[in-house]
């Protein structure tokens, strides 16, 4: 993402932090497209998401909304960074912020968080993890959540290399572990629910990432209205019909 953009995002965000889904000025117009991408460690979900900004023409913001936090934050840069999509152990961390005389670095992470992301959303963008599907309640949004097996993301980390396999596989287990536990203290829910999404995609056995795109892309087109699908039943009338 350009820096420009990030700064747009930083200056949104401090100025219009109380309303950010504030009815537009001037002519009505399409609502630009919100895309969140929740997604297991080593589905190629980072990947995915990139390319399917690119195709959509809007910002990919990743690692970008912890910058955004960050920047933002009263509490030490140290606590925010530790608290993007994990939880460190709380009582060394309120211990800490209690000796530096700060707020509870939980509380206020949570709360610029959802700040930035819904910054984010009245700009468009395709914005991964962080829960956004759930702090976006109520905005036009599209959900996509991207899943694989542990052996199968393991392996993909692992670029091919049977000796990196084994750590690769300690490292998804890991990494997926930290998120459901930050998605329980957060949000109260299971971040494999399917309800709270519009796509589930499971990336084993697509080895174009560029399919995937394609998927979703369709998907979105169709969600939004976008396009439109011949009907089931009329499908079926046309296989059948005799000449």
């Amino acid at each position: 993402m350009a820096r420009d953009e990030f700064q747009a995002l930083l200056t949104y965000i401090r100025t219009d932090q109380l309303q950010p889904h504030r009815p537009r000025s001037g002519p009505l117009e399409s609502p630009p497209p919100v895309v969140t991408i929740a997604r297991e460690h080593g589905t190629g979900g980072e990947a995915i998401a990139a390319k399917l900004a690119q195709a959509l023409g809007v910002p990919c913001f990743d690692k970008e909304i912890l910058d955004a936090v960050v920047a933002t934050a009263t509490s030490d840069p140290t606590l925010m960074r530790q608290l993007d999509e994990k939880l460190p152990g709380r009582a060394g961390m309120f211990l800490y912020a209690s000796l530096m005389g700060l707020h509870d670095p939980l509380t206020e992470h949570q709360r610029l968080l959802t700040r930035v992301v819904n910054g984010i959303a009245f700009r468009g963008g395709v914005i991964v993890g962080r829960g956004a599907h759930l702090l976006l309640r109520g905005a036009p949004r599209f959900r996509v959540r991207i899943v694989g097996s542990d052996e199968v993301c393991a392996a993909r980390l692992a670029g091919g290399d049977p000796a990196k396999v084994a750590d690769a596989l300690h490292e998804v287990q890991r990494v997926n572990a930290a998120r459901a536990r930050y998605f329980k203290e957060f949000f109260k829910i299971s971040n494999g629910d399917p309800l709270q999404y519009d796509l589930i995609v499971n990336t084993d056995r697509f080895t174009d990432l560029d399919a995937v795109v394609d998927v979703i892309l369709h998907a979105y087109r169709v969600h939004d209205g976008h396009a439109e699908v011949q009907p089931p039943s009329s499908i079926h009338q046309d296989s059948t019909s005799g000449p």
